[in-house]
């Protein structure tokens, strides 16, 4: 499967020392932010721009704390260039659309991902990392377990979550998944792996932000990292649970939710086909649900339309009071359609 990964947590030299912009590159700086853009691609850049006030005022709300905005963010035309310029000594992974360096507060994108060269959704892959950003500094940059960060910058920009579904459902039936005490040791790079662990991540992360009483356990364990408490204490003041315990009541969670217990302990093909079945049977029924809107869509705009063109009803005639004496002759048409004269009084066919 391919890599769906957005972007990553870098792992930062001692010192920042960012090269000077490429060739054809420009530099704004607008509120608290200096963009740095290729020159060719102001318009698809431009959108960035105006939506980061929005994005960032909705990452920073998840954690309940005031978290300062200075960012450097760079915008590269490809791979290539990300990595030229990317702060010395400290180049992106691989794998990689975009990247944080938390601590010194600068991201980089790229317009084309690696390996395929497609254009990412650069609005996904912006907020993405600026959680990563938003996330160290509202934890005062404390100590975190990898697949903490790497899940809550998931989970809060992904509204998609499907691919991560089948990736995740695809580890539980071949009995692939990884725990977290291995994430927590090493993050892996290999490309079904590293799609399992965020998959995984991810999930976790959602689980812990279940409901509003859950999303209040979340901020309360944020501040505990803000205070300088470790991430078990820090877990153990806000919902009780250790490590463990987490990993535990997840996976008892995620065979409730995907009803996949037994590919959780077998991983036959059959039940391997089963969990993907279950993949494709969401897609079919969302395909469905939108067709059904847009069918219904249509329908309304067909009616307004029709409406609209509608001639209004004639005003209703008043027909001339017949007169006593006619004198005139009056051409009228039958419901037959056959002419008819009118003298006299008397009605007489045209031949």
């Amino acid at each position: 499967m391919a890599v769906t990964s957005v972007g990553a947590a870098a792992q930062e030299a001692p010192e920042l020392v960012l090269p000077a912009p490429l060739s054809g590159y420009e530099t704004e700086h607008i509120g608290s932010v200096t963009w740095t853009f290729p020159q060719s691609e102001r318009g698809r850049v431009g959108e960035l721009i105006e939506s980061f006030d929005e994005h960032w005022a909705e990452v920073v709300s998840d954690f309940g704390a005031a978290i300062d905005d200075e960012l450097v963010i760079r915008v590269a035309r490809n791979p290539r260039e990300m990595r030229g310029m990317a702060p010395i000594g400290a180049p992106p992974p691989d794998y990689a659309t975009g990247v944080a360096y938390s601590r010194w507060g600068v991201i980089l994108l790229t317009m084309s991902a690696p390996q395929t060269w497609e254009p990412p959704d650069l609005e996904v892959v912006l907020v993405h990392e600026l959680s990563h950003v938003a996330l160290h500094r509202a934890v005062l940059g404390n100590p975190m377990p990898r697949w903490f960060n790497e899940g809550v910058a998931i989970h809060q920009s992904e509204v998609r979550l499907l691919p991560r579904m089948e990736s995740l459902l695809r580890a539980a039936a071949q009995q692939s998944m990884l725990r977290l005490s291995e994430l927590d040791k090493r993050f892996p790079d290999h490309p079904h792996e590293v799609n399992v662990a965020y998959a995984q991540s991810a999930d976790v992360i959602g689980f812990l932000r279940r409901s509003n009483n859950d999303e209040r356990r979340f901020h309360r364990l944020v501040q505990s990292l803000r205070d300088g408490e470790t991430f078990d204490t820090a877990l153990a003041t806000a919902y009780g649970w250790t490590r463990v315990g987490l990993e535990r009541q997840w996976r008892e969670s995620l065979r409730t939710r995907y009803r996949i217990l037994p590919a959780l302990f077998a991983g036959s093909t059959i039940w391997v086909a089963a969990a993907i079945l279950v993949v494709f049977a969401y897609r079919k029924r969302r395909r469905y649900h939108h067709l059904k809107l847009e069918q219904m869509a249509y329908r309304e705009q067909l009616e307004a339309v029709a409406a609209a063109s509608e001639p209004p009803p004639p005003p209703p005639s008043q027909a001339p009071a017949p007169s006593s004496t006619p004198t005139s002759t009056t051409e009228v048409v039958a419901d037959t359609g056959v002419p008819l004269v009118e003298h006299d009084g008397k009605s007489h066919t045209l031949h």
